[in-house]
């Protein structure tokens, strides 16, 4: 894996997660207030073209997040095999959990949303949507896709350390992949505590992530020369 594959890998990345961002908050800005499950199961039965586009755009980042990470894995493979190694394994399952939390919105959704309006499958239909609306804190999808976020940390954290021993704009690449990862950790461990303040960790992680992805598509995509040495 070049340098300048990874600068495109992470560059797209890069885009189609600011592309998440426009999507979420013109989706936020004409939701209303989404306090309670019934705003949010009103917010969601419009299934909008908004809606379609925020889970297909998400879907996609997942889908490059998977090959730039893998990317990464082959980048440093050499230099680093058993870190590099433990990093990538964590990769598919990231891949997998996300892939199912925003494909099942865009599938699952619609069917269950047409189940609710027959008398004889109301009250399945409502129970079975409380578990997968990603936007419902509470429903398991939504906890799933904050697990899929702190599986992801593990790697940022070990590729961002890697990244350490590059040139100035990668290495603070790394640093802020690192610590988007050790957010996510924090944050699904504030879920489970049920803390509001360490819950955020995940958003404050997506954040972090996106500024890394600004200094990785810099760094490699300009052909950087690197340090691979890392022991």
């Amino acid at each position: 894996m070049q340098n300048k594959q990874l600068g495109i890998l992470s560059l797209i990345c890069l885009v189609v997660t600011i592309l998440w961002l426009v999507f979420m908050i013109i989706g936020m800005a004409s939701a209303g207030a989404l306090e309670t499950f019934e705003q949010v199961l009103g917010n969601v039965s419009k299934v909008d073209l908004i809606f379609y586009l925020t889970y297909v755009n998400a879907a996609l980042i997942t889908v490059v997040a998977v090959m730039l990470f893998a990317g990464l894995y082959l980048y440093y493979k050499s230099a680093a095999p058993v870190w590099a190694f433990l990093g990538v394994i964590f990769i598919p399952i990231y891949g997998t959990m996300n892939l199912f939390v925003y494909l099942s919105q865009i599938t699952v959704i619609p069917q269950l949303l047409k189940l609710q309006a027959m008398p004889e499958y109301t009250v399945l239909a409502q129970f079975l949507l409380r578990q997968v609306i990603q936007k419902w804190p509470d429903s398991a999808v939504s906890i799933i896709n904050n697990l899929a976020y702190a599986v992801l940390g593990v790697p940022s954290v070990i590729f961002g350390v890697l990244m350490l021993r590059s040139v100035p704009v990668l290495r603070m690449g790394g640093i802020l992949l690192a610590l988007s990862g050790l957010a996510s950790l924090v944050g699904f461990g504030g879920i489970v505590a049920q803390s509001v303040w360490f819950s955020k960790g995940s958003l404050i992680g997506g954040v972090l992530f996106l500024l890394a992805l600004v200094c990785i598509s810099w760094g490699y995509g300009r052909g950087l020369s690197v340090n691979r040495m890392v022991g």
